[in-house]
């Protein structure tokens, strides 16, 4: 029985560890960006852990079995409103690729004629499209739109949107609590980080590092317009992949 009020009596505990602590140092451990899968499987664990330990708090009650069902009505509702908000919000933004985008078969993308140089990935079930912009198709060369490509098929294989709408949803579920807006931004900066690794195991490092360089700052020169400034998570991503280049060989002689 002392065990028992012992372990009742650390649950909470164990709570605030999951909600704060835990997904802080997760996401500022160095690891998960040499290995996004696996990080990826450990903030999926995570979530499911922490979801766990909240409903079992009022479950060891016999009196609180109802507040344990709300609680898990709630998650399970903001669950589903995010992923059907974000169906409707997809399936508009199909419907207008459907009239203003041309689908080209050799390269198997849809084009957008705008100047911004764009590309992403709308999903749809199991046909995700991918979309470039004619600025981007201008502005990439040939080895750099395979990088980008390459980053956005990668989004569309592994079916990242449903990593990213699970997490969208757990912020939610979790609105005044921190770890939910840094489990969100953690686990976008990893599909992302696993894409550029696609993109690089395809064509290179230095071209994938070229084309998010080239895309960020919109310019055919890159870096070497000293106005760029780019976005935190963008240069997350130039950091990331400077650090992983591989070694220039090294040649003996005098």
């Amino acid at each position: 029985m002392t065990l028992e009020l012992a372990g009742h009596a650390a649950l909470p505990l164990i709570v605030v560890a999951l909600l704060w602590p835990v997904p802080h140092l997760l996401s500022r451990a160095r690891w998960t960006s040499r290995a996004p899968r696996a990080a990826a499987i450990t903030w999926v664990v995570y979530a499911l852990v922490t979801a766990y330990t909240l409903l079992l708090i009022p479950a060891l009650s016999a009196d609180s079995w109802l507040i344990a069902g709300l609680l898990l009505a709630w998650m399970l509702g903001r669950l589903a409103h995010t992923v059907l908000s974000l169906r409707r919000a997809q399936r508009r933004h199909l419907d207008a690729l459907a009239v203003i985008a041309v689908y080209d078969p050799e390269l198997r993308v849809y084009i957008v004629d705008d100047e911004r140089p764009l590309a992403y990935c709308v999903p749809d079930g199991a046909r995700p499209k991918v979309v470039v912009t004619r600025g981007c198709l201008e502005l990439a060369d040939d080895t750099e739109l395979r990088a980008i490509l390459a980053h956005e098929r990668s989004h569309a294989h592994n079916r990242h949107d449903l990593l990213v709408t699970g997490f969208l949803a757990w912020r939610r579920i979790l609105p005044f609590v921190p770890s939910g807006r840094t489990a969100a931004e953690a686990v976008h900066a990893i599909t992302e980080a696993w894409a550029d690794d696609a993109a690089a195991a395809q064509v290179s490092h230095a071209v994938t590092l070229r084309a998010i360089i080239r895309l960020g700052s919109g310019m055919p020169g890159g870096l070497d317009h000293l106005g760029w400034e780019p976005d935190p998570a963008t240069l997350a991503r130039v950091r990331r992949l400077l650090g992983r280049m591989p070694d220039r060989p090294r040649y003996a002689g005098h």
